[in-house]
């Protein structure tokens, strides 16, 4: 009998039941999804019985802004089987993913030329219609650039970016991104805007320059989301005596705008992250913004498209340059900093890696809570926040030695 046609009962648990509370119960999982879920006993004959002894059942973790995990990195992508020597980077990466307890995820590809990324972008989107069976869904592709600001080009390289042409627009549509990050200050961008969001793709602002004006274009035009608050974003300036605000300020003080923050304890202060909860509340989530430099040891050196960076102090940084190469921290890391250190509410911390990242990703009616007839995608956690057991719909990714 398969794992996926196989009943387990996770038993004796701690479970963080779909409206926000914790309570004693158990999960049983069913061909793939969750059959149940109850504070009541459960016995279900000849059922695989995983004793929790108290750990904590969360829904799995979604990422929709990392760029690789584990030695890989998104862009050595090739389609399945295409070439069996150099096809193993997604699945690497879906696999380490799945042992760390992110279930879902966005593949996201640094700036580069746009054939070069629409081409990756497919080869991308053929893992997505073949999953694998113990790693990470992949839900699609995130093309961070490469219509981005040369003044806040953090780790893309500058030579890359470049206003939006018709036809660049047209071929990044036809490759089906499930997100784009773009600066709407340039020219060409709104027109980008509209065409890429009318493809169905989740439009993000993001290492730009743009004052509210140009925000405000934009989300008329079909932006949703925030690329990765306080990183590659403008502030506020002074034309004389009045101050003008930047990206930054606009993407604080907006209504309805998603947005993200990387949540290592490396690119943002405690400080800042609180300022980004109080200001967007539950529209706020957290990424990793994770490289092939995640899980890697200290002096790792990796590539973000042409960009050479190094596994340093905890995090990505670009060699030679004063600036960030990503991260080197994957969700669960980030769900410790938020709990452990800065003492943020367990079940909040979830909703921002789980059920809010699915909402947006349009995959909320099946990812992100533990509920009967969502995926049977399940985190448990240790005493440290740790993960202990997952499962990727059904599928055990990590077991205790």
């Amino acid at each position: 009998m398969s794992e996926t046609q196989r009943t387990t009962v996770i038993a004796g648990a701690a479970v963080l039941m779909a409206d926000g509370r914790v309570q004693p119960g158990s999960v049983v999982i069913e061909g793939g999804a969750i059959a149940e879920v109850t504070t009541r006993p459960v016995r279900r004959r000849g059922a695989a019985v995983v004793e929790a002894e108290g750990r904590l059942v969360v829904p799995g973790l979604v990422d929709l802004h990392l760029h690789g995990a584990g030695g890989a990195s998104a862009e050595a992508v090739v389609p399945p089987g295409e070439d069996p020597e150099r096809d193993s980077a997604i699945p690497r990466i879906l696999r380490h993913l799945a042992r760390a307890g992110v279930t879902a995820t966005f593949a996201s590809l640094a700036s580069d030329a746009v054939g070069t990324m629409a081409a990756r972008t497919g080869a991308l989107n053929d893992w997505r219609d073949h999953p694998l069976t113990d790693g990470a869904e992949l839900l699609g592709t995130h093309l961070e650039g490469p219509v981005l600001a040369h003044a806040q080009c953090g780790a893309h390289d500058p030579a890359l970016l470049r206003a939006p042409t018709p036809a660049d627009v047209a071929t990044l549509a036809a490759a089906s991104p499930a997100m784009i990050t773009l600066a709407p200050e340039l020219p060409g961008a709104i027109e980008a805007v509209r065409g890429l969001a009318a493809a169905g793709a989740i439009v993000a602002i993001g290492h730009s320059e743009a004052g509210p004006t140009e925000v405000s274009a934009a989300v008329e035009a079909g932006a949703t989301h925030l690329t990765h608050l306080w990183s590659g974003q403008s502030t506020t300036t002074r034309s004389g005596p009045w101050r003008v605000p930047g990206l930054l300020e606009a993407s604080l003080a907006s209504a309805d705008l998603t947005a993200e923050v990387i949540a290592d304890g490396r690119h943002l202060p405690p400080e800042l992250l609180e300022i980004a909860r109080r200001c967007l509340g539950d529209r706020l989530i957290a990424v990793s913004d994770a490289t092939e430099g995640a899980g890697m040891p200290e002096g790792y050196t990796y590539d973000l498209a042409t960009v050479r960076c190094e596994v340093r102090d905890g995090v990505g940084m670009v060699i030679g340059q004063p600036a960030f190469g990503g991260s080197t921290t994957r969700l669960d890391g980030m769900l410790a900093h938020l709990c452990l250190d800065l003492g943020w509410p367990v079940p909040e911390v979830i909703e921002m890696l789980s059920a809010r990242p699915a909402t947006i990703a349009g995959v909320g009616h099946r990812k992100g809570r533990l509920a009967a007839g969502y995926d049977a995608d399940l985190l448990v956690l240790d005493e440290r926040l740790r993960p202990w057991r997952t499962w990727v719909r059904g599928v055990p990714a990590l077991t205790p030695r």
